[in-house]
């Protein structure tokens, strides 16, 4: 029975799926078990999927029917629900090829776990670590996009996260997202602010001003933003009005205005020694590899 599981969603990315699950394989031992939800692939994904399970005895992989109710979080928590392993490592994505310090990471979770004296999930960029039973009473939610910033609002209403600030762990290998892609994905998560009860007007207001925190946010200049807020705009009333056939779902009371989740992650995402400070804790980092240490050690 591993200990481990790094839940994957993937779907028609048949040029990256092995190589990005190779990166995350070479750098890991057999308490690690990937768990691989595949959501109906056309491009030969799943073939690829199959034959590397065949290979690897850690992988194992859920071709799941194409259903057009089905969205990204039930997907997510799909994966989580089929893993083994008592800790879950998720948001590590088969576009994306690993540095070697997933291993670092459990690491520097288990030494803050040490400290902690409540179930939490560990934060980074392109990585989480939490306790399956964590993600079974918080779960991701039926949502086409934002369904990670949706998590992090219950998360942080449980005060159940730490969020690490540390130096990029992967490299994107997949193909540059489009125009078209960028907008969908804007649209989407407008959306998903419907599905969840983030207030309307005060959507309108972060579409007029908001502080840059640059957290789910594109950097852009000024033309750039005054564009932005005219396109947000437009298209919020547009996408509440969409959402009305949608599934509703519930947000902690005092995180319904849009952006304060972001506000909570800019004030708690600190370097390694900071959240040592915070949480009294000492993470061992003779326990780290050498790269490890470069990347999540910030200023050391």
């Amino acid at each position: 029975m591993p200990r481990y599981s790094i839940a994957i969603c993937s779907y028609n990315m048949v040029e990256t799926v092995v190589p990005s699950l190779r990166s995350m394989l070479d750098q890991v031992g057999d308490d690690f078990e990937f768990v691989v939800v595949d959501g109906g692939s056309t491009d030969g994904t799943g073939i690829e999927l199959r034959r590397l399970e065949a290979e690897d005895d850690r992988v194992r992989v859920f071709t799941l029917d194409p259903d057009p109710d089905r969205r990204l979080g039930a997907d997510r928590q799909r994966s989580i629900e089929e893993c083994e392993g008592e800790y879950v490592l998720t948001q590590l994505d088969v576009d994306d090829e690993y540095e070697p310090v997933i291993e670092d990471f459990v690491s520097i979770y288990h030494d803050f776990e040490a400290g902690i004296d409540r179930e939490f999930l560990l934060s980074g960029t392109g990585i989480n670590m939490a306790p399956k039973s964590l993600y079974l009473d918080i779960p991701y939610r039926n949502l086409a996009s934002s369904e990670d910033r949706d998590l992090w609002r219950r998360l942080f209403a449980a005060r159940a996260v730490v969020w690490l600030e540390h130096d990029q762990i992967r490299e994107q290998i997949g193909y540059e997202k489009s125009f078209r892609d960028h907008l969908r994905r804007d649209w989407s998560g407008k959306v998903a602010d419907a599905q969840v009860g983030i207030d309307f007007l005060s959507c309108l207001a972060w579409s007029v001003s908001h502080p840059r925190y640059h957290i789910l946010e594109e950097e852009r200049g000024p033309v750039g933003r005054v564009a932005k807020s005219l396109y947000d705009l437009v298209t919020y009333p547009l996408a509440y009005r969409a959402a009305r056939e949608l599934p509703r779902f519930e947000t902690p009371p005092g995180l319904e205005r849009r952006g304060t989740v972001e506000g909570l992650i800019a004030s708690a995402r600190k370097p390694l020694a900071e959240l040592e400070t915070e949480y009294d804790v000492a993470v061992d980092r003779e326990a780290l590899s050498e790269r490890g240490r470069a990347l999540f050690c910030l200023d050391e």
